[in-house]
């Protein structure tokens, strides 16, 4: 019997001889023997690649503007850029050229424990962090006193819990996988912690009869933790409804973090299908001399082919809703990660494979049935023959200036991919302005990440960089007079440097919010936790204003300036 995803059956007799299947619809379908109900073939039918909307096409320049959702401010806001402030943002950008905005991942992040603030640490990958609903229309939700410097995560969320908590609404019956994480939310705050592995026995496993009997008698906290994230939802939806009608055409660009915590509630609900004991990770590299251990359990590749790829087919799913991009974090864990063993160095580990065909055979499933464009973070360590996988199933790769070099230099403009999104800084690196000044230099140094002699070397090496993108730049006839590399960054130059990345032949152009408003200091450093605010810091500018300073505009009109050929030949 085959049982389709729309759920219809059609059954074909065997008789012991090699059965041909007629062709199938596009999705994930279940193939059944009825003489052994307990065996089950998963069978996914998937297009060639990945959607490409059709306005990319054309050769004209699109852009958008890449933004952290908590850092966002407007009027009325209670302390953290919320579902509104996006939706504000988004007719602004419209207005100003924009085809999307880039977020960083939304992911459910631990709401008992608001210490823990990383978008790439998350609880839930599959679920919204509640932190982002606007109450400021529910009794008692407005007059919270908005912050400027950064956001106070617990104060914010005691807010907007005391006034979700008023206001609950009943829900009769809900989806499995939100039954299970509202369940886990309302074990968590009854216990105290998340550390489901610390929980008794009982509660261990969601499918014990325990959690069910947990669920029952606490049917009032399953019930908060359900209605706020149908809440978010709900406003994540009519943000991307009212950004579609103000004509952002490509709407909202959402990240899909690598993995999520190892004591969170998609850890505990996908336990089975992962491995502990280990962490992803990263090699010693160029930008991470140590390597790096992410603290993530990985999925086990084993399971993951047992069930038909289930979880990862989840985890696109409830990533493309409300988007019309996807960013993949770490991409190349599609065909290998780097497994560090708990507590171990960086050193000590070793890559484990994955199966690429048939995964990004699930990603072009559900991008063609989403409509919504991929692109997968392909920075670091790239494995031979990955590059040539994403491009062939229509997946942009992510291209950042600093690292677009050849033989040691910058690439010029025209030496850039063309299936790509193209920027010129990440989260994880200085702002455009703070890198002019030196800022992450300074700090690194005060933080005792770098020592004097170090901190001087990076400085001379930094002064040398400037010099390098100014050359590039004139040649390029981008800039037509000298610039003071001592003085800090003139508007012209920064829109000089964005107008080198429109000039590439890359589909899309992306421009850090944080360079729109000439901040210095990078949302997170590499590296560090409580040593500094990662994750907090808030933009200075109202949405309302940020894209109509003189430095923005400058930056915005040079991503207007120039076009791509109009020969785009894509598959």
């Amino acid at each position: 019997t085959l049982r389709r995803e729309d759920g219809s059956l059609e059954r074909f007799p065997c008789n012991g001889s090699p059965l041909i299947l007629p062709p199938q619809p596009q999705g994930r379908h279940d193939l059944l023997n009825e003489d052994r109900p307990e065996q089950v073939c998963h069978l996914i039918i998937a297009p060639e690649g990945c959607y490409l909307p059709p306005a990319l096409r054309t050769g004209a320049r699109r852009f958008g503007i890449a933004t952290h959702l908590y850092s966002l401010r407007s009027s009325g806001d209670q302390g953290v850029g919320d579902f509104t402030t996006l939706t504000r943002l988004a007719t602004h950008a419209a207005k100003a050229g924009a085809v999307m905005i880039g977020l960083n991942p939304l992911h459910a992040l631990l709401p008992h424990d608001r210490r823990r603030v990383s978008p790439y640490h998350p609880s839930d990958r599959r679920f919204l962090d509640p932190v982002y609903i606007d109450v400021s229309g529910f009794a008692g939700g407005a007059g919270f006193a908005s912050t400027v410097g950064s956001v106070d995560y617990a104060a914010v969320w005691a807010h907007k819990r005391a006034v979700l908590e008023r206001i609950v609404e009943p829900m009769d019956a809900m989806p499995e996988a939100l039954r299970r994480f509202a369940t886990f939310g309302a074990i968590a705050d009854t216990i105290g912690h998340s550390d489901w592995r610390n929980w008794p026995a009982v509660l261990r496993h969601p499918a014990d009869p325990g959690v069910a009997r947990f669920a029952e008698q606490h049917r009032d906290a399953v019930a908060f933790h359900a209605f706020a994230q149908t809440l978010a939802e709900r406003q994540l939806a009519q943000a991307a409804a009212c950004a579609a009608r103000d004509g952002l055409t490509l709407g909202f660009y959402r990240d899909l973090a690598v993995g999520a915590a190892p004591d969170g509630a998609e850890a505990w609900a996908a336990q089975d299908t992962l491995m502990f004991g280990v962490s992803v990770g990263a090699p010693p590299d160029p930008f991470s001399a140590a390597g790096q251990v992410w603290s993530l359990p990985p999925p086990d590749p084993v399971a993951m082919r047992r069930d038909g790829y289930a979880a990862f087919d989840e985890l696109l799913t409830a990533n493309m809703r409300h988007a019309g991009a996807l960013r993949i974090d770490h991409v190349m864990g599609l065909r290998r990660l780097f497994i560090v063993p708990d507590g171990a160095d960086a050193g000590a580990g070793a890559y484990v494979s994955y199966p690429v065909d048939d995964l990004l055979a699930v990603a072009a499933l559900r991008s063609q049935q989403a409509r919504c464009l991929v692109v997968g973070e392909d920075l670091g360590t790239v494995p031979e023959g990955m590059a040539e996988a994403l491009a062939a199933s229509n997946i942009l790769s992510y291209r950042v200036l600093w690292f677009e070099r050849r033989g040691g230099k910058l690439r010029h403009p025209s030496e850039w991919r063309r299936l790509a999104a193209a920027c010129v800084s990440t989260h994880d690196l200085p702002t455009l302005a703070g890198w002019w000044v030196g800022a992450d230099i300074d700090e690194k140094h005060h933080l005792s990440l770098l020592d004097d002699a170090g901190a001087d070397h990076a400085r001379t090496n930094r002064l040398a960089e400037k010099a390098e993108l100014i050359a590039l730049l004139q040649e390029e006839a981008l800039l037509d007079q000298d610039v003071d590399l001592w003085a800090p960054l003139p508007d012209f130059v920064a829109a000089a440097v964005h107008g080198f990345v429109s000039a590439t032949p890359s589909l899309l152009a992306l421009v850090q919010a944080d360079d729109l408003a000439g901040e210095l200091l990078a949302v997170n450093l590499p590296g560090t936790d409580r040593e500094r605010p990662n994750w907090q810091r808030r933009l200075t500018p109202d949405v309302t204003a940020l894209l109509d300073t003189k430095l923005a505009r400058a930056i915005l009109d040079a991503l207007h300036a120039r076009k791509q050929p109009s020969n785009i030949d894509l598959p």
